[in-house]
């Protein structure tokens, strides 16, 4: 499961069903000297230090969290921090916001999980 996880970023970045409903990817961060500077789709991998000063000087309304669960937190603050209110997260972890901002967490485990409870159920 860890290599699917470590793809999921990129898919989204790269996801042409987002422009066909009016969202635009403006950026997308790494911490990988790998993969920053790498285009996805046109979307540039910036360097993960970067993110206060591009959200400051292009402010995105929603921020999408595709990282593993141990970093999760730390990348909301940050995000939070830097004066977004609206994330959606795909890491499999809780995490906490303040009032004001919505997170919306996709749990791929369970939902994969419902669906095979729906496979065994059908009749």
């Amino acid at each position: 499961m860890a290599a699917v996880r470590r793809k999921i970023g990129a898919a989204l970045a790269q996801y042409r069903g987002f422009s066909q409903r009016g969202f635009r990817i403006v950026a997308a961060y790494d911490t990988n000297p790998d993969k920053i500077g790498r285009t996805l789709d046109g979307v540039e991998v910036r360097d993960m230090s970067r993110l206060e000063t591009d959200v400051a000087a292009d402010p995105p309304d929603i921020a999408v969290l595709a990282i593993p669960s141990d970093g999760a937190q730390q990348v909301l603050d940050r995000v939070v921090k830097a004066g977004l209110k609206a994330v959606l997260n795909f890491a499999p972890s809780q995490l906490h916001a303040p009032a004001d901002v919505t997170v919306k967490t996709v749990n791929m485990a369970m939902e994969l999980e419902g669906l095979t409870f729906a496979l065994t159920n059908k009749d």
